[in-house]
């Protein structure tokens, strides 16, 4: 038997010691988080002992989301890929407001949602996991019930209801901040670090920042990221908003959200047969203006019709609209989040319809379709760090590159309703290699001419640039020479046992 082990050993490592092709490195910064955007009181009611007023019947109502329900689900989430959770705000809030946005109490956690046992345990065993918990930070407004709006020792810390100014027009009848208030902009910079203290947040998400000063949000900025130089700060345009983008350009957010894309983005992929030319220009524009800060993709949110609604409404079949749309989110620079319930493609028109309860009941292939989608997004650094460019779009058909050092991976997307063809000539791809489908398995080989990538319709796939395949030697070597072995040890171990009789 001494035998045998050894020669499985020796099976093992030379197995160990065959080359093997790796498309992978290892990703530590924000370029690499694919985020998963959560509304909690929507998500999934892990305590019922906290529900308050709640009323499944009505989606202007609380449903029972809490933080206790986001950490039993902490493994489906990363199952997904998804490296960080967005919360919607956390504070407590008037009893009629279910999405955090009326705050009462900058210091304490609606009960609805759990307690602060809660949320340290939620991001306790979220970082277990590798995975990062960014909250909503409200700036802009408080509940008109908070001790802040009643006491008029703080009046100066509002600006005047009658306001018609974007950065001091109230809004759904909150009383909005005014952060040029010196004291205001100490009491959120301390607020700030006070929570970063107490549970150990990864990072922010600033809401309608086009409503905030930008010399507050510069001095917020500075000052959470003096307190603690790796935590994280998003910020989030109100989406309807048209606004020039270099001025967010060095404030220091490590991302915005791209929500002057979002129409391009629905405009591209809810139909077929449409050309990403106006969205791929628009994206690369946004990207100049705003530098080294990130652009945060997505298809929609608690605030945006979803997706799929908009798909619907133009007559088309959702699901194979939202696959083509993910693997552009997933394949273009910037930072993807996706808001809860894309991964079975939620239907849901504007508020309160898109904010319907998270339904778990997954679709398998749907399912494996976002996590390929993720795995390679986290193993191909030319997905989160390559240049971009367009090689080919017409129609739908469109074909881009992503090229990091020696990494070059194309991504074909063909939205049309037939067939599609795509010819390189060996001046984009040498005539030395070959292109190895990772979404779905392919392999396409040069001919005389070139490379002819083939697509059917409403179809994708990823493909890498990798040297042409060769029969390897060693293993045409190693392969055999174990059997023979194998075959040899057996024969002798028969033989021995012969002469023991």
């Amino acid at each position: 038997m001494k035998r045998f082990s050894y020669l499985l050993i020796a099976i093992v490592f030379i197995l160990n010691m065959i080359p093997n092709k790796i498309f992978a490195e290892k990703n530590t910064d924000l370029k690499n988080d694919m985020v998963y955007r959560v509304l909690v009181d929507r998500f999934n009611d892990g305590n019922p002992r906290n529900d308050k007023d709640t009323n499944p019947n009505d989606l202007n109502k609380s449903q029972g989301g809490d933080l206790e329900g986001i950490t039993q689900k902490l493994d489906y989430i990363k199952e997904f890929g998804y490296t960080t959770i967005s919360l919607s705000p956390i504070f407590e809030n008037d009893a009629d407001s279910y999405d955090g946005f009326s705050v009462i109490n900058f210091k304490q956690i609606d009960p609805r949602f759990g307690t602060m046992k809660d949320l340290k345990k939620l991001i306790k065993e979220a970082h277990k996991r590798d995975m990062k918990i960014i909250v909503d930070f409200v700036i802009n407004n408080v509940s008109p019930n908070s001790d802040l709006a009643k006491n008029d020792q703080y009046a100066n810390w509002f600006n005047p209801k009658s306001s018609t100014s974007d950065e001091e027009k109230w809004v759904n009848g909150l009383p909005d901040i005014n952060q040029n208030n010196k004291e205001v902009e100490k009491y959120f910079l301390d607020l700030g670090k006070w929570w970063i203290n107490e549970a150990d947040f990864d990072g922010y998400y600033l809401q309608d920042v086009n409503y905030v000063p930008v010399s507050f949000l510069e001095s917020f900025t500075k000052g959470i990221k003096n307190a603690d130089s790796n935590f994280i700060v998003l910020a989030d345009l109100n989406e309807t908003s048209d606004v020039q983008m270099e001025k967010y350009s060095n404030v220091g957010f490590d991302a915005i959200n791209n929500a002057p894309l979002l129409s391009k983005l629905s405009d591209s992929f809810a139909s077929q047969n449409e050309p990403i030319t106006d969205l791929y220009k628009a994206h690369n524009e946004l990207s100049k203006q705003l530098g080294s800060t990130q652009i945060v993709n997505y298809l929609d949110n608690e605030m945006t019709e979803r997706f799929v609604s908009i798909a619907q409404s133009k007559g088309e079949y959702p699901p194979s609209r939202l696959k083509l749309a993910l693997v552009y989110l997933f394949s273009t620079p910037g930072l993807p989040m996706n808001y809860y319930g894309t991964e079975i493609a939620v239907n849901g028109s504007k508020i309160p319809e898109n904010r319907k309860s998270m339904d778990f009941r997954t679709d398998e292939d749907f399912s494996n379709y976002i996590i390929k989608l993720t795995e390679l997004r986290s193993t191909l650094p030319s997905l989160t760090k390559g240049d971009f460019e367009v090689i080919y779009d017409k129609k739908g058909m469109t074909l881009f590159k992503r090229s990091y050092k020696k990494e070059t991976t194309f991504i074909a997307i063909n939205n049309t309703s037939y067939d599609q063809k795509i010819h390189l000539d060996f001046d984009v791809v040498k005539n030395t290699n070959e292109l190895r489908g990772l979404q779905n398995d392919d392999l396409v080989r040069p001919s005389k001419k070139g490379f002819d990538i083939v697509l059917k319709r409403e179809s994708s796939n990823i493909y890498a640039v990798a040297p042409k395949t060769h029969i390897n030697l060693g293993v045409m070597i190693a392969i055999p020479s174990i059997f023979i072995g194998f075959v040899i040890f057996l024969w002798a171990a028969k033989r021995r046992q012969s002469k023991i009789k």
